[in-house]
């Protein structure tokens, strides 16, 4: 009796403790791997080859309750359906999915084959690199074999190829050369020189004719030889590039090189813009955004920008008191006293009216005589009895052209004997 009790009890204790153990793991289950593996022969026999090579992906890898007794039969069949699939995603270039076809049936080699694809499409880019980096240092690790090991013994053994790693790890050096070279052909001074000339050809008086056909040669002229988007945000692009890869290389040396010229270069072409070519007020907000490139050291960027708001009110101020009023207010708002742009803009709507007065005078007055004109009776039935004597004497004068026409014809065809 005490035994039966006892084996009881130890079975019942059993069952709670497998139960406490279930109950921490997240899963998969054994009930979740059996569906996916049936959905995944269900899928194939139907001939719906994506679905079931991912269904067979997902009835791989551990289950809660031990052994997966359906992991080497799904990732055998995975195998040649992802080879298959992948190779025509690879074909059609969409090379993103064809990774993800091959790494779903174990095909590692030929996922990374496309994988690298996807990363020389974008060798700019940091956060690619980024990315490629982990792809491949995650690949290398024992757990990354372990996980796969059944994905392994049926497509294969894998290990990361040493030369697309060595591809990845010159990135950086390959980006910053890049990078540099960019901002250097865009920060161009002719460009600088020629786009000032063009915003002070900018009329602040709307009636002036001549001014305004200068203002819209300059404007021709400055986009016909300058075939090409806006060269200061390229070059600031570039810079913004060039900051990224230094927070992105491994290389510790490379990195505080690459931040001090990013820094050297800010510097150079903000304070360029400021004493050469403050005559356009937009340059002189891009002045304000080399400052912030670096984003290193804030303190000291607000004292940059606070000096080149001063300069912009001072500039504002001269403008205005020159009446150019457009000019004036685009100062002003790189000063952000936004009060002042509104009230030199209103000035300059002023100053306009009063040359257009005149004008409006004058078609005022003409308005007033037709509508004098038109509001007298008598003088409207005059000038309809004179339309309809007019349109009379046209009817009168086309029959009798016709007429003549007739008899003209009429005598020649007598004359010819017809």
């Amino acid at each position: 009796m005490n035994l039966k009790i006892a084996t009881a009890a130890l079975l019942v204790g059993t069952l709670l403790l497998a139960d406490q153990v279930f109950a921490d793991c997240p899963g998969p289950f054994m009930r979740d791997v059996k569906r996916a593996y049936e959905n995944a022969k269900s899928a194939e026999s139907q001939g719906r080859k994506e679905d079931a090579l991912f269904f067979y992906h997902g009835a791989e890898g551990e289950v809660c309750e031990g052994p997966n007794p359906y992991e080497a039969d799904a990732a055998k069949r995975a195998a040649p359906l992802a080879l298959e699939l992948g190779a025509a995603a690879e074909k059609r270039g969409d090379f993103e999915k064809a990774e993800r076809l091959y790494d779903a049936g174990g095909q590692f080699i030929a996922a990374d084959r496309a994988f690298i694809q996807t990363v020389r499409a974008k060798p700019d880019d940091p956060g690619t690199y980024q990315g490629a980096l982990e792809h491949f240092r995650g690949r290398g690790e024992t757990w990354f074999a372990a996980n796969n090991a059944a994905a392994m013994k049926a497509a294969g053994a894998y290990t990361p190829d040493p030369k697309l790693v060595a591809e990845v790890n010159a990135m950086p050096a390959k980006g910053i050369e890049r990078a540099t070279q960019k901002e250097a052909s865009n920060f161009n001074e002719e460009y600088l020189k020629d786009y000032v000339q063009m915003m002070q050809s900018r009329p602040d008086d709307a009636t002036d004719a001549t001014a305004i056909q200068k203002m819209i040669g300059a404007q021709q002229a400055f986009t016909q030889k300058w075939k090409t988007d806006d060269m200061v945000k390229v070059s600031r692009d570039a810079l913004n590039n060039l900051r990224m890869w230094g927070l992105t290389v491994q290389d510790q040396k490379l990195a505080a090189t690459v931040a001090a010229k990013v820094a050297q270069l800010s510097d150079q072409r903000a304070t360029t813009l400021r004493q050469k070519f403050a005559g356009a007020p937009k340059l002189l907000e891009d002045a304000m955004d080399y400052y912030r490139v670096p984003a290193s050291d804030n303190q000291k960027v607000e004292v940059h920008v606070a000096a080149v708001r001063s300069q912009s009110l001072k500039l504002g101020d001269d403008a205005n008191a020159k009446n150019r009023y457009s000019l004036a207010a685009a100062y002003y708002e790189v000063a952000d006293a936004d009060d002042k742009a509104e009230a030199v803009r209103q000035r300059g709507q002023q100053a306009a009216m009063q040359k257009m007065q005149p004008s409006i005078d004058q078609m005022r007055k003409q308005a007033e005589a037709l509508q004098t004109q038109y509001g007298d009776p008598a003088k409207v039935a005059e000038m309809q009895r004179q339309a309809e004597a007019a349109r009379k004497a046209m009817q009168k004068q086309q029959a009798t052209s016709k007429a003549n026409n007739k008899k003209s014809a009429a005598d020649l065809e007598k004359e010819l004997g017809l």
